[in-house]
């Protein structure tokens, strides 16, 4: 999801090892470089395909390994947190990196609900969503996926925050009880014409659905060249990186 910003502050150690190539470090967020325990560490490696897992210590250490040399990144999920992927970075053959994960900048202190207000203000304005009742954040969105594939599926199964599927199954939209129209789809801040069926949960981290009056009268006028006036349902996957 653009969520925190990162930088590895540390100088890389590289140390020769019989085994598998790894990665090893710790994790700290915020101006006072806090540790960051019990936070979910993937090993990324080509398309995504999750290579290794690990969990932080109480020092925020964690310690992942991959089979074959090669261009890997990490994936850091943090109950109440956004995700973040970080760079790509090399792993040498048979070699250990060592270096410190640290979360900079205000963002990285954000938890989920504030980071995606921050966001929703930042495409409609300031004056939008005095208060987020109703929105899936990443922890409930990890249990959706064990039972859903897509949004349509999960809207068609059960109402999803006030959402349904007008036409049934053939449905190209998403409508908001009450409204004639239907909700403008916003994927990663971007406003986009799909069917619901083609966004996939396993890529969702994320769904906000805000009705048009929540949205203000700047953001339903209808000057963005979409359906905002009936409402919109921001969906953040795990591409976007909260700026």
């Amino acid at each position: 999801m653009r969520t925190y910003k990162f930088l590895l502050v540390s100088s890389l150690l590289v140390a020769s090892s019989a085994q598998a190539q790894r990665f090893e470090g710790i994790i700290v967020a915020g101006q006072a470089k806090q540790t960051v325990q019990k936070a979910q560490v993937l090993l990324l490696g080509r398309r995504d395909v999750i290579v290794d897992s690990a969990t932080t210590d109480v020092f925020g250490g964690f310690s992942v390994a991959a089979e074959k040399p090669g261009k890997y990144t990490l994936l850091v999920r943090r109950k109440g947190y956004l995700p973040l992927t970080t760079e790509a970075f090399q792993l040498p053959e048979g070699e250990v990196l060592t270096d410190t994960v640290f979360l900079t900048g205000r963002q990285a202190e954000l938890e989920t609900k504030d980071a995606l207000q921050a966001s929703m203000r930042r495409v409609f304005g300031g004056g939008v969503l005095g208060g987020m009742m109703r929105w899936l954040g990443p922890d409930s969105v990890a249990t959706l996926r064990e039972r859903f594939i897509s949004l349509g599926d999960l809207v068609r199964t059960g109402r999803l925050l006030g959402l349904s599927l007008p036409g049934g199954s053939t449905s190209s939209c998403l409508r908001f009880s009450g409204e004639s129209g239907c909700a403008q789809l916003f994927l990663d801040e971007l406003p986009v014409f799909l069917f619901p069926d083609q966004i996939a949960l396993a890529d969702v981290e994320a769904i906000v659905p805000i009705r048009s009056i929540e949205l203000g009268q700047a953001a339903t006028t209808g000057r963005r060249g979409d359906n905002s006036r009936f409402g919109v349902v921001m969906i953040y996957t795990n591409r976007f990186y909260l700026r």
